[in-house]
């Protein structure tokens, strides 16, 4: 290294896999560009408090080499600049310019091993194999490393991970399934006996589970077998087991596991995921194991709760093959064994809306939506599921009520888009109770459909037909009523906003002389930057004239007039908008936040006001309301504003944070 050269600097905040990473990623580079690297521990807001005393891993003299003080740190930082900042050059030179310059690099990267444009990342990936030999363990550490590396590396070992731990018995993990992380034991006992003879090790948070697998595969050893870890702490149990993994030939292990696949970057490797290692038939005959597994009873299995978890995976491979009667029988024992996890209600009652049970489906949902522990998103889904059933059994107002309230938590949920898409497309939504939208327009936008099990509940095939809608035409011009920060981010989003005029494309039956496409089209372009706001206008205005009672073609000209700096239009676009619908709590609400936006705070406030009076079924106008009190000092409105919003969405914790500050 020459001196006076730039250093890289590694830093995370999280846990120990993604923090070693990022260390083996600062070796890399440091040789790479020919310069040294240092590791700043002790980041401000880091939360693993496990790893507070780094001694505990690493040799006194090499952090004294490597970890950096406060000072030196803010030495270094004060010109240093991200890692990322170079991925999108074609060449080193600006990066080899920066060090040379005496400029440090900051390396947040803690789950991909980091290649620039100009590199080829599969030459580096099995670099980093060694390259955690370079790091200075303290001597009890690297005894148990020489051990595992005697009795794995170069054996063509499988390591398995299978997770459990407080998915099944924390809270609040427990109330919610990981379809994603948790995998049914069968998976594992198909690729064991598919590779019986080789030497494979298991690694699991719950021991018992390690227990029974031995019992069917006497072969298999476990963390124990190579060293005693009892003694050790929390932080260095968990870096041997997870260099331990790392030794072996390859990891197999849930589709998220930050642990395994922290273990299988630092070997050096991908790691791999059954359907890598196992066909689709052997898949097939495991899902099978693990039907009949469930039928068992939750006997067979460590509690209830981890009945539950597999007996979500299961469901969802009955439902999908028509087997919902199958299904729905399965589940009861285990509501019956005690299973008290939140989201098994909203199975049960998936199950019986899938087989016509519309009285039983509603309650179960009722029930299910009762349950304090249920997660936002459970919640969501609940709410779409309960509107759903309403209107299979032609209660249009109640169905818009529960859909309203899934909707506006969480509009991106696939369960609410799906759900909602049916109801839409049934003509069970009563529009009223929603913003002034081009329905006919939204029913022709579809999206392509989910990607089964990992990201939904439903099977989509049980629920509707055709597509789900692409509801963001919705959020494009009502994003401030979502409670959802994703939600609200879609004029940020590129992708999205493509996905929505890819809809637009694709539906045959649509003109382009149509006034609501080029409304749209005209709208999504002024967002992306393809056309210039004068000439939005003018579209605008084209449309306005073509369709001048239809409020949302005004509200969209008002904001255009807005963007412009021309406030006199623009509240006379918003006067002819609400002069369409004049009680529409949606219009009064957009009114007072045009107002606020050209600098009529006062007046605006209390076309907001108004709207909460006027609206039944959105919580973030609600809300808006009670913030407006809650600055005044009205308490008492302040409070009755402020409670609707929690009724309207209880899992939303900033309603229930202002609302404390009322009695506080």
């Amino acid at each position: 290294m020459t001196p006076g050269r730039g250093v890289f600097i590694g830093q995370r905040k999280d846990r120990l896999g993604a923090r070693l990473l990022m260390m083996l990623t600062c070796i890399r580079l440091a040789e790479d560009f020919d310069t040294d690297y240092r590791v700043n521990w002790f980041p401000q807001g880091a939360d693993a408090p496990e790893l507070d005393t780094p001694h505990e891993l690493f040799a006194t003299e090499w952090m004294a080499a490597h970890f950096l003080e406060g000072r030196a740190y803010d030495e270094l930082a004060a010109d240093a600049v991200p890692v990322w900042s170079f991925q999108g050059d074609k060449t080193p030179d600006r990066l080899r310019d920066h060090l040379a310059a005496g400029r440090s690099v900051i390396v947040e990267e803690g789950f991909e091993v980091l290649a620039f444009p100009w590199e080829d990342i599969e030459s580096i990936r099995p670099r980093y194999r060694d390259f955690i030999h370079r790091i200075g363990f303290a001597p009890p550490i690297r005894a148990v490393m020489d051990q595992a590396d005697a009795r794995l590396s170069g054996k063509g070992v499988s390591a398995y991970h299978i997770r459990r731990g407080d998915i099944l018995n924390g809270l609040p993990w427990k109330h919610t399934t990981w379809p994603a992380k948790i995998e049914p034991e069968e998976l594992y006992d198909a690729h064991l006996d598919k590779s019986r003879g080789q030497t494979a090790i298991m690694f699991s948070d719950q021991p018992e589970l390690i227990a029974r697998f031995q019992q069917r595969h006497p072969k298999l050893i476990q963390m124990a077998d190579i060293a005693d870890l009892s003694g050790m702490t929390r932080a260095q149990r968990d870096f041997l087991e997870l260099y331990t993994m790392s030794r072996a030939e390859r990891v197999i292990a849930p589709f998220i596991s930050a642990f395994s696949m922290a273990a299988a970057r630092i070997s050096g490797q991908q790691r791999l995921v059954f359907r890598d290692v196992l066909s689709e038939d052997e898949i097939a005959r495991a899902n099978e194991r693990v039907i009949q597994r469930v039928a068992q009873g939750p006997s067979a299995f460590l509690n209830p709760s981890e009945a539950a978890h597999v007996y979500a995976k299961a469901s969802q491979y009955l439902c999908a093959q028509d087997r919902c009667q199958e299904a729905y029988d399965l589940a009861q024992p285990i509501l019956d064994a005690g299973a008290d996890n939140a989201f098994l209600p909203l199975l049960q009652a998936l199950n019986a809306f899938y087989l016509g049970k519309w009285k039983e489906s509603e309650h179960l949902a009722r029930t299910g939506l009762e349950n304090p522990n249920l997660w936002p998103e459970d919640r969501a889904v609940l709410c779409a599921l309960r509107g759903a059933i309403l209107g299979a059994r032609k209660k249009r107002w109640a169905a818009g009520l529960r859909f309203a309230k899934a909707f506006w938590a969480k509009p991106l949920r696939p369960d609410v888009v799906v759900l909602g898409s049916r109801m839409l497309y049934r003509d069970q939504l009563p529009f009223r109770l929603f913003p002034p939208v081009d329905w006919a327009l939204q029913r022709r936008l579809r999206q392509r459909r989910f990607a089964p099990f990992n990201n939904l509940y439903l099977v989509q095939h049980k629920v509707i037909a055709r597509q789900p809608c692409n509801f963001d035409m919705v959020l494009l011009d009502w994003a401030d009523l979502s409670l959802d920060q994703r939600a609200r981010r879609l004029p940020e989003s590129p992708a999205r906003l493509a996905a929505l005029e890819a809809a637009v494309r694709a539906s045959e039956d649509l003109s382009e002389d149509d006034p609501a496409v080029q409304s749209l089209i005209s709208t999504l372009h002024r967002h992306t930057g393809e056309v210039s706001l004068s000439a939005a206008i003018d579209v605008a205005r084209k449309v306005v004239a073509a369709c001048p009672d239809a409020p949302l073609y005004h509200k969209r000209l008002a904001e255009l007039y807005a963007d412009a700096g021309d406030a006199g239009a623009a509240r006379l676009s918003m006067a002819d908008a609400l002069a369409c619908d004049p009680d529409n709590a949606f219009l009064v609400f957009a009114t007072g936040q045009l107002l606020i936006r050209l600098g009529a705070k006062r007046q605006g406030e209390q076309q907001i006001l108004n709207a909460a009076e006027l609206d039944e079924v959105t919580a973030a106008i609600q809300g808006a309301a009670g913030r407006i009190h809650l600055r005044r000092g009205n308490k008492p409105q302040a409070r009755r504003f402020l409670e609707r919003a929690v009724a309207l969405c209880p899992t939303y914790s900033r309603f229930s944070n202002q609302l404390r500050r009322v009695d506080g």
